[in-house]
């Protein structure tokens, strides 16, 4: 009793000396005795509470002075101690405490005593009190004076803005710091502890600081909302709060102070509310509540929906909340309390509900007020209340109705993206919920056209992050029905992910091919999105600076990825020809762009489509088109000719669109399909269709199917038509194509005559002479592929052998390669007697591999793989890819081999070709023929021994002598 008697007189002494320093007229004797009342212990509370007094009373008539006097303590006793701080435990830290507490003890009575002279220094005192408390070590002693100090200041400063309309020009731009020093005070307190009277005074504070001129802008208020409902929420269940009490209140009380804290929330919440009394601000709020309201504590989620629940509460019964916005997350939060309509809480499934009810009101309440026209009359209201509380059977259908009729199509949008992003969740619960929600929500209500996209981009970035086996096998079936619903949505979503595609991309493809009739359409969208190509003029004038990023680009990677999934594979066969020239148009396109990057293009290993530029996907994907639908022998037609090459520089286009039509012909490839594309791309407005168009077409005219499907007269007709054209290179194919001998069948005895003249002259000219011959030679052969040379094929075939050892590289590498073309001449007639020449010039076609010169080695190969497939080898696929890719012995030995096996019965027959090469006066010859004769020996001398007969044996022994 003494010791308390004795803290009131002396509490009383200090409050009569700040009476004394208050009445004082001396400024100078008022800073010195503030100074020596500063220079006191504050060791005890009283102390502190007795100085920071007697400040206070001194500030109302001496506001200057106390102020500089309160900076020149800091400076020599509070920051120096606190310089000279080394340990928690030392007296320099302790009383560095001490006097920081005292500070801010006097910060708080200055505003009590000085009221409205205290306006022009509150931005000045925050600032130094918020200094004091961050840059010192948190202890009971500062959180408490710090707070207590905070609440005398937004009292006065609340009081004096109500009371004096000239204070409301006052604005002031520290009180964010106190609340986030607050904040930080509550973060620090430890999980396990619940000081009630902390949080309940830190809560009533902020909720003041916030009501002063609407101080907080959205990014401090997340931080108050975040930091208070992590500390209250996330506490022990209730039941279990009284092992966290400093003190041992019983359960009762435990529950009751809990209670409070509550209330004081709910009061902060309603104070940010009432601040801007509009929906966007109830949106903005709610939005908070997610993180807790998907907790996996039941306990933290029914104290998040208890508080969402008094705030709609608050916001019906007392506001008329407006809005100028969509509140398109108003769905996203609809969507967060539907799923905990089956929580493992009845009591969280009823909160749950009754926010649904409520949330639902405000947005029809809302719209009516926007459009003067409401969904539901009171009476219909009170069926939704019945429906919704009282739903047992725990069906989701009419909530999805109720969503459908009284969302916005934004919110509705919201609404599903959160059911979608919902069926990641962990808890099988809450994911099968999301999944009903989801399917029903497609199934009754459907989606607008605005929102299939939005809708579709969720599916896919959510599908390869769901848990349970059954959620995915459901999307996954969903995915091809929601294509057969909106396919084109679907494919730009897809097309948008196309830069470049993705694994994930790809996976959504294959999906989705899991519908046949589906594939077809997609397949035709994408290869129509690729023909969709903005003119550049067009592009400049939307300012699409990045080119690759148009929607044809995007189509083409995926044509590209698309040929080598083998779920497609049926498909791109159907869609061939459309692809076919569609990625020709393709490339001309990128010519007119000049968007053309060779700087890869001798590196055809690197073929991933990130490294790949679009004109190099192009000609990549043209390539694979043959490839991948096993029609390599037309790939190997290209390549082993460097007629790809063809298409990389746009002086050689027409001619690369030709040599590829030509091998397409000669395979027999597609041929009505691509005639019938063709023509009708010469109905295009775009000039490219057309070039490509009529060289395609008339390159077709060479081909014995083409009358099968298409009369003479309409191609005349066509023709004739297309002279017309404005294009003048049109114009000049055109009058090709009805010089072709499809329409002037007559030609063929003249040109076999011109045939018969020139092949007696071939070996009697000169060198550029003969090469003139020889091409003259090839294109009449060319021509007269619909009929056939006849005789005269066989007869160039041994004329042109001759040729293949001539001393002149030009020379022999064009007779090599001209054979390749005579051998396929002849008609059917006479095929089978060139395929036995054929066979007899296979050994000098290998050992002239090993040409001396390069060009003739590239004509070879040429060459050699036509025999190949002429006389129906086994191994042609695997020959091709030796000839084109690989080098050195191991790719000699392949090749020899490949040969060899796909002629059983008649290695003697090669042996006796090649003994004719071991006297040959061209030493590479000689050095081929001797190495060939040594493999076969090695590798087949049981089966010589078998096969050679006497004659065959004398013929050696002679050859050899």
């Amino acid at each position: 009793m003494t010791e308390s008697m004795n803290s009131l007189d002396k509490k009383f002494l200090f409050y009569c000396y700040g009476l004394v320093l208050r009445e004082s007229v001396e400024n100078i004797k008022v800073r010195k005795y503030l100074f020596a009342l500063l220079e006191l212990s504050h060791q005890a509370a009283f102390q502190r509470e007795g100085i920071a007094l007697a400040v206070g009373l001194a500030s109302s008539s001496h506001l200057e002075e106390t102020w500089a006097v309160l900076e020149q303590f800091g400076q020599k006793r509070i920051l120096r101690l606190g310089l000279h701080s080394t340990s928690h435990k030392s007296i320099h830290d302790i009383s560095w405490r001490w006097a920081s507490s005292t500070a801010l003890l006097c910060y708080g009575q200055m505003a009590i005593h000085a009221k409205s002279s205290i306006l022009p220094w509150v931005d000045k005192i925050i600032s130094r009190m918020a200094y004091y408390f961050k840059f010192c070590k948190y202890d009971e002693v500062l959180k408490s004076s710090f707070l207590r100090s905070t609440a005398m200041i937004s009292t006065v400063l609340k009081r004096v803005l109500q009371r004096d309309n000239g204070a409301k020009s006052y604005t002031f731009k520290q009180l964010s710091c106190l609340i986030d020093c607050i904040l930080i005070s509550i973060q620090k307190e430890p999980r396990e502890f619940f000081d009630t009277y902390f949080h309940q005074k830190s809560l009533q504070v902020i909720s003041a600081l916030s009501s002063l001129q609407q101080c907080l802008d959205a990014k401090v208020k997340t931080n108050v909302l975040s930091t208070c409902f992590e500390s209250l929420f996330m506490l022990p269940a209730t039941g279990m709060l009284a092992n966290s009490l400093p003190h041992q209140e019983t359960p009762s009380e435990i529950e009751y102070l809990y209670d409070k804290m509550l209330e004081n929330l709910d009061q902060l919440l309603q104070c940010f509310l009432s601040e801007h009394q509009t929906m966007e601000e109830l949106q903005f709020l709610l939005q908070h509540f997610e993180p807790w309201l998907m907790a996996n504590e039941t306990h933290a989620r029914l104290r998040a929906l208890k508080t969402a629940l008094r705030l709609l509460q608050y916001s019906q019964e007392n506001l008329n909340l407006i809005s100028d916005t969509s509140l398109e997350m108003m769905g996203h939060q609809l969507a967060l309390f539907s799923l905990l309509w089956r929580d493992e809480s009845e009591e969280n499934q009823r909160c749950a509900r009754q926010c649904i009810l409520l949330l639902v009101q405000l947005l029809i309440h809302e719209r009516t007020e926007e459009n003067s026209k409401c969904l539901y009359t009171s009476k219909q209201m009170k069926n939704l209340d019945m429906k919704l509380l009282k739903e047992v059977n725990k069906n989701c259908s009419h909530l999805v109705k109720v969503f459908g009729q009284n969302l916005s199509v934004n919110q509705n949008t919201q609404l599903i993206l959160t059911f979608l992003s919902s069926l990641k969740s962990n808890n099988q619960i809450r994911a099968n919920l999301a999944l009903e929600l989801f399917n029903c929500f497609l199934e009754t209500q459907g989606l607008e056209t605005e929102q299939v996209a939005e809708v579709f981009q969720g599916i896919y970035k959510v599908f390869p992050f769901v848990t349970f086996s059954n959620v995915q096998l459901s999307l996954l079936k969903t995915i091809p029905k929601f294509g057969q619903q909106h396919t084109q949505e679907v494919v730009e979503v897809l097309l948008s992910f196309a830069r470049p595609v993705d694994r994930q991309v790809m996976e959504m493809w294959k999906i989705l091919a899991m519908d046949k009739n589906l594939m077809r359409r997609l397949v035709t969208l994408l290869y129509l999105k690729m023909k969709n190509r903005p003119s550049e003029e067009d592009m400049i004038s939307k300012n699409i600076m990045d080119k690759t990023e148009l929607e044809s680009i995007e189509a083409l990677n995926t044509v590209y990825e698309l040929l080598y999934i083998r779920e497609f594979r049926i498909t791109v066969h159907w869609a061939f020809s459309g692809i076919f020239l569609g990625l020709l148009t393709q490339l001309h396109y990128l010519f007119e762009l000049d968007m053309v990057d060779n700087s890869l293009d001798n590196f055809e290993d690197i073929l991933k489509l990130e490294y790949l530029s679009p004109f190099r996907t192009c000609l990549e994907a043209l390539k694979g088109l043959f490839w991948t639908t096993d029609n390599w022998e037309i790939f190997a037609y290209m390549k082993l000719q460097q007629g790809w090459d063809l298409f990389t520089n746009m002086n050689t286009f027409k001619q690369g669109v030709t040599l590829l039509t030509r091998a397409i012909t000669h395979y027999k490839c597609e041929i009505k399909s691509i005639l019938s594309h063709a023509m009708r791309s010469m109905k295009s407005p775009y000039e490219r269709d057309h070039l490509v168009g009529i060289l395609v077409i008339t390159e077709l005219l060479n081909s014995k199917e083409v009358p099968r499907y298409k009369s003479r007269w309409s191609i005349r007709s066509f023709l004739l038509s297309s002279l017309r054209n404005s294009n003048k290179e049109v114009q000049t194919m055109s009058l090709q194509g009805l010089g072709s001998l499809l329409l002037q069948p007559k030609k063929g005895d003249l040109l076999r005559n011109q045939l018969s003249d020139m092949m007696e002259k071939l070996l009697l000219k000169e060198e550029e002479n003969i090469l003139v011959l020889m091409s003259i030679i090839g294109e009449i052969l060319h021509r007269l592929t619909l009929q056939g040379a006849g005789s005269n094929s066989l007869k160039v075939a041994e004329k042109l052998f001759d040729l293949f050892d001539d001393e002149r590289d030009e020379v022999r590498g064009e007779a090599i390669f001209l054979y390749g073309d005579v051998i396929y001449s002849g008609g059917k007639k006479y095929e089978q007697q060139l395929k036995i020449h054929a066979f007899q010039c296979l050994v000098p076609l290998l050992f002239h591999l090993a040409d001396p010169c390069p060009e003739v080695v590239v004509k070879t190969k040429s060459t050699f793989m036509r025999l190949a497939i002429l006389l129906n080898w086994g191994f042609r696929k695997e020959l091709f890819n030796a000839l084109a890719w690989r080098e050195g012995l191991g790719a000699e030995k392949d090749i020899f081999l490949y040969m060899v096996e796909s002629n059983f019965g008649e290695y003697h027959l090669f042996l006796l070709q090649a003994f004719m090469y071991v006297k040959s006066p061209q030493k590479n010859l000689q050095q081929a023929a001797m190495k060939f004769i040594g493999g076969m020996l090695q590798e087949y001398f049981s089966d010589l021994c078998f096969y050679l007969n006497k004659s065959d044996v004398k013929l050696l022994t002679k050859i050899s002598s």
